[in-house]
């Protein structure tokens, strides 16, 4: 004995998954170039709406900073060699056991090398940001949100979990505004500051792991 009900129902199912197969693969001419849908209805970026270029990234950065520019002009672009997943931590030989067990147990604090220029522009932002804390005679004593405010007013914005506190001190990691690197200091009677290459787990947060 038939169910109409479910016949119909059934009717309307097939109907709609032949609508679907047909469409697949198929494009108006107004869909061109919109890019796939991502979650949420949003899209994914186009060729208008790509992130911009390393070159692009660095005028803006030297837009920012031009001091930091002018002083690293003429410094080698060329890119650093990527670190070795067997490079010697512990500072034994490479053919070591030890070596390479200490290494492979550490390989999570690596950071990505920096090139000349790269290396340059890190040095130079970190001496910018120690010369200017030092400058408030007080930064021994500066709270998370303090910190916050002055490295915003010096043009590194902080968003999220930049600036954190460990033990008592004081602290922030950072990415340069632009194309980079990351910058990591803490705060004490001489603020420590230094540039580095991001982690090779991301970010400029060293990551918490090992075994």
């Amino acid at each position: 004995m038939r169910r109409p009900g479910f016949v119909a129902t059934a009717g309307v199912a097939a109907g709609a998954a032949v609508l679907l197969l047909a469409g697949c693969g198929q494009r108006s001419a107004s869909d061109t170039g919109s890019g796939p849908a991502t979650a949420a209805g949003a899209k994914a970026p186009t060729a208008a709406t790509a992130p911009p270029g390393i070159a692009e990234l660095q005028a803006q950065q030297d837009a920012l900073f031009p001091e930091v520019a002018a002083r690293c002009a003429g410094v080698s672009t060329a890119s650093a060699p990527s670190p070795s997943a067997s490079a010697d931590v512990a500072g034994g030989e490479p053919d070591d056991p030890w070596a390479r067990k200490y290494a492979e147990n550490h390989a999570y604090r690596q950071t990505v090398d920096l090139s000349p220029q790269s290396r340059c522009r890190g040095d130079a932002h970190a001496a910018r940001i120690t010369t200017a804390l030092r400058a408030t005679g007080r930064a021994a004593v500066l709270g998370e949100a303090e910190l916050r405010a002055e490295l915003d007013r010096l043009g590194y914005p902080t968003r999220g979990g930049e600036v954190h506190s460990s033990g008592g001190t004081v602290g922030f990691s950072l990415w340069i505004p632009g194309s980079g690197p990351c910058l990591t200091g803490t705060l004490g009677a001489i603020p420590r500051v230094q540039a580095h290459g991001s982690y090779l787990e991301g970010g400029c947060n060293e990551p918490q792991g090992g075994h």
